[in-house]
């Protein structure tokens, strides 16, 4: 996956999530009685939604450095064959 395709991918959930979370808020401004009954639970999850997807941005971002390091450092290491005993010449 590329850069470009990461971002547009973790830019459509947070735009997702803002916009969940807009509208629970804009509902409770509004005063919609369903909300306004749980209004602790309603920021609750207004404010897990965008953590969320912030959450599994850093996440990834953490495995994809570490397999890229990982990558790295394999590659840059010398192959050893191991041998079994004397080797007869």
């Amino acid at each position: 996956m590329t850069v470009t395709a990461w971002l547009k991918a973790r830019g459509v959930e947070l735009g997702a999530s803002l916009c969940t979370a807009g509208v629970l808020i804009a509902g409770l401004a509004v005063g919609v009685p369903f909300l306004r009954d749980r209004i602790p639970e309603t920021f609750l999850y207004s404010f897990c939604c965008v953590s969320a997807v912030l959450l599994r941005a850093v996440l990834d971002l953490t495995v994809r450095g570490t397999l890229r390091v990982a990558r790295t450092v394999y590659a840059a290491a010398p192959l050893s064959v191991p041998t079994l005993g004397p080797t007869r010449a």
